[in-house]
């Protein structure tokens, strides 16, 4: 059955649920809006043991991509390996960057707070476990940094929200001693909202009380773990663009657009961690929880579901995994029949294929942690680069500043000696102007003068004589 195709007048169960809607919670459905174009495709697969799918996202600022790794645990598994395949994806290297996930399938709603107990608990106690392992290595300092980081990022909102009102005084949150947030980020999805939005549905025409107490018992228990509450569906367009921003939030630290909270039961809730207080939980609904301000333990996880239970009736009996053998004598006999049918060539071969899964995994760790220093090393000298560029920069802005301020200085000094050259001239008694023209060649004139007194006088007498004579022949003539 296709998910997308799924309409109101589909045939329905006696619980009101739809007949055609797969059995699971929806975890591979919701993965899939992670890809491209995933709306025309068939419906996936029931998840079996322990799945992988990879997403990637292109960087703003590069052309390089973020990968996340995403590891689904099918819902269906039973006996004591769970935790081991908990384990898998939760290690010590990756607890810094995880992100653990629970879905819950709203469509079964007496089933949603045993079930959401009982992956809590059981992903908690293994982060705890992690978090040992780290300060039993000699990295306490990791450790106590995702600790504490848990309880600051629980505030965050609260923090926010106060210094937006002015409200200064209100900066902590009042709930930060009674709370326990996960050292890890933790959301809580609660799947198939269309069950209970559909009209034509028998879980939407019951009673809103017990709607309340369904959204109340989800709340408090994702405010006790620090954990982020969203209500979605595969099948409504509008939840799949606020689900796919808050997984690329999650996964790729990429901005969070579903900036508002959304606690009314009548609509899809949307509850980031630290958005939500005791006080604004116990008035929202009909569960008394006033006793209930302590970490999550089996009294609580049972008076939970115990009053949620009053609306929808007993959950199912395996809606949560259970030991298969509490007592040890399957695994005990397990190891008797692996004794008497031993066979050392296999031993060995797996012994050898161990070895190389050891060896494949520490250098993937070593080449891991040389692509970070290498990464490191990058932005180090890119860093130094932009440094560099910005002090050349600077300098030859200075000195352009100070030839600047060297021309405007030498302008201003002609200026004044300007003006003082024609002070003095103004004192001497010689007006501005006047004797450039007189002054134009005087020395040239003057010994132009005295050198031509005598010569001119020479060439008087020459023309005198030349007079007489021509006077002389003249005479002679006329005789």
């Amino acid at each position: 059955s296709d998910p997308a195709k799924i309409s109101r007048n589909a045939p329905r169960l006696s619980d009101g649920r739809d007949a055609r809607r797969p059995k699971g919670s929806g975890k591979s459905s919701l993965l899939a809006l992670l890809q491209p174009a995933s709306a025309g495709k068939p419906a996936p697969a029931p998840t079996v043991a322990l799945e992988y799918v990879f997403a990637r996202r292109s960087r703003n600022t590069s052309s390089l991509k973020d990968v996340a790794h995403i590891w689904e645990l099918g819902g269906g598994m039973k006996g004591d390996g769970i935790e081991d395949l908990v384990g898998i994806p939760v290690t010590t290297t990756r607890l810094k960057t995880a992100v653990l996930a629970v879905v819950v399938d709203l469509s079964n709603p007496q089933n949603v707070i045993p079930v959401t107990c009982h992956w809590l608990k059981l992903l908690r106690k293994h982060v705890q476990k992690v978090l040992g392992q780290l300060r039993a290595a000699g990295d306490s300092k990791t450790a106590d940094e995702l600790v504490e980081g848990a309880r600051k990022n629980f505030g965050e909102w609260h923090k926010r929200k106060a210094a937006k009102k002015g409200d200064t005084d209100k900066a902590e949150h009042p709930d930060r001693r009674t709370t326990d947030p996960c050292a890890v980020p933790l959301l809580i999805i609660a799947n198939h909202w269309d069950a209970l939005s559909d009209k034509d549905s028998r879980l939407a025409r019951g009673e809103r009380v017990g709607m309340k107490a369904l959204c109340q018992a989800l709340r408090y228990l994702a405010h006790q773990a620090g954990a982020t509450l969203v209500f979605t569906s595969a099948n409504d367009k509008a939840l799949q663009k606020s689900f796919r921003s808050l997984l690329s939030y999650a996964l790729f630290h990429k901005v969070d657009k579903a900036t508002k909270a959304e606690r009314s039961p009548d609509k899809a809730i949307y509850i980031p961690r630290g958005a939500d207080t005791f006080d604004e939980i116990m008035e929202a609904g009909p569960i008394e929880l006033s006793s209930f301000r302590r970490p999550l333990d089996d009294s609580i996880a049972r008076t939970l579901t115990e009053d949620v239970a009053k609306f929808f009736g007993a959950h199912d009996e395996d809606c949560v995994p259970q030991e298969e053998d509490p007592d040890g004598l399957e695994a005990q006999a397990r190891k008797d029949d692996a004794e008497e049918y031993a066979e050392p060539a296999v031993d060995e071969a797996y012994k050898l294929k161990m070895e190389q899964l050891a060896k494949y995994r520490e250098q993937k760790l070593r080449e891991e942690k040389q692509a970070e220093l290498d990464a490191a090393r990058r932005a180090k000298k890119k860093l130094q680069e932009e440094r560099d560029r910005a002090e050349r920069l600077a300098k030859l802005d200075q000195e352009q500043q100070e030839r600047r301020a060297a021309r405007r200085a030498k302008r201003e000094a002609e200026k004044l000696e300007a003006i003082e050259a024609a002070k003095r001239k103004e004192a001497e008694g010689v007006k501005p102007g006047d004797d450039a023209p007189a002054s134009a060649n005087p020395p040239a004139e003057a010994d132009a003068k005295d050198s031509g007194g005598g010569g001119g006088d020479a060439r008087q007498a020459k023309l005198d004589k030349k007079r007489d004579a021509k006077g002389a022949k003249g005479s002679k003539r006329s005789q």
